[in-house]
């Protein structure tokens, strides 16, 4: 009833384990996007060609207003690229305020003069070198920060790891008692009691008179004072109860019966004490050593 317990706790502990890291963590994603979306709108200024980059980068410049996301990159250590990000969004969106009123040529202009092609090329160097959720000796990002960040989630993943197991504990715990209940209600129901109550065991048309050996709520071993084969559906008389029972197996000397309704709890102990085993009882069980 236990085995499965280890490999439970095998499977929860894999379970917790933690998964490699990604390389980038969402503030430098963000980055990211903002560096390929400003490169392809400039392209677009040059060529006329993929004019959906101008929408694509309108959307990330609403997406993340400048205050929030400051905020963002100092929480993860990269604040070293945060003046060339809000420089190339402001540039980014004084082009297209003028792409939308006087035209693709006069972005492309007013792009030129305001130098955001070196900006851009400059931008895009750093921001791919970021470091963000790996700790490097090199690099554009704050260590200290990275290196308090990675303690915090090592602290939390022990914490949600002890969490887990005192679940897993307290669950198992309640199951096991669960299922421990229900054994010793079983043991209790089939356990038996031995006895010297008289019988009356009716087989059919055929009525023999004997003991009950032994008593259960579930069951009783019935000794007829005469020879039987009893089979199938019997009934039962015994201290003024009348049982239907079916046969379970037979000897030459005894038959074992499974009571069709069970035995109360309370009837069965008054039974004990009115009709208990006692030394002289039953000479033939001492005899037999059963």
């Amino acid at each position: 009833m236990r085995k499965w317990l280890p490999t439970a706790a095998v499977l929860l502990t894999l379970s917790l384990l933690p998964g490699r890291a990604d390389a980038a963590c969402p503030v430098h994603q963000d980055l990211s996007d903002l560096n390929r979306a400003s490169a392809g709108f400039l392209g677009y200024l040059e060529t006329g060609q993929s004019p959906y980059y101008a929408q694509q980068l309108k959307s990330w410049i609403g997406a993340n207003p400048p205050a929030p996301l400051k905020q963002r990159m100092r929480a993860v250590g990269i604040q070293q690229v945060e003046a060339g990000t809000l420089r190339l969004m402001q540039q980014n969106t004084v082009l297209l305020q003028i792409l939308s009123s006087q035209g693709r040529q006069a972005a492309l202009e007013g792009a030129r003069h305001m130098g955001i092609f070196e900006l851009q090329s400059q931008y895009g160097t750093q921001v791919e070198a970021l470091p963000c959720d790996q700790i490097k000796e090199e690099g554009f990002g704050s260590k200290l920060v990275a290196v308090s960040a990675s303690d915090a989630r090592q602290r939390q993943q022990i914490i949600n790891a002890g969490i887990a197991w005192v679940s897993f504990l307290v669950l198992g715990g309640s199951v096991l008692y669960f299922l421990d209940r229900i054994g010793i209600r079983k043991i209790r129901r089939t356990k038996r009691y031995p006895c010297a109550v008289p019988c009356v065991l009716q087989a059919g048309e055929r009525t023999v008179q004997g003991y009950l050996v032994d008593l259960s709520r579930a069951g009783a071993k019935v000794h007829p004072n005469t020879q039987c084969d009893p089979s199938g559906r019997v009934t039962l008389r015994f201290g003024g109860h009348i049982m239907e029972a079916q046969v379970r197996w037979k000897t030459a000397d005894y038959v074992g019966v499974q009571f069709v309704s069970e035995f109360n709890f309370m009837q069965l102990h008054r039974l004990l004490e009115e009709f208990p085993m006692e030394d002289g009882g039953i000479r033939e069980e001492a005899r037999l050593g059963l």
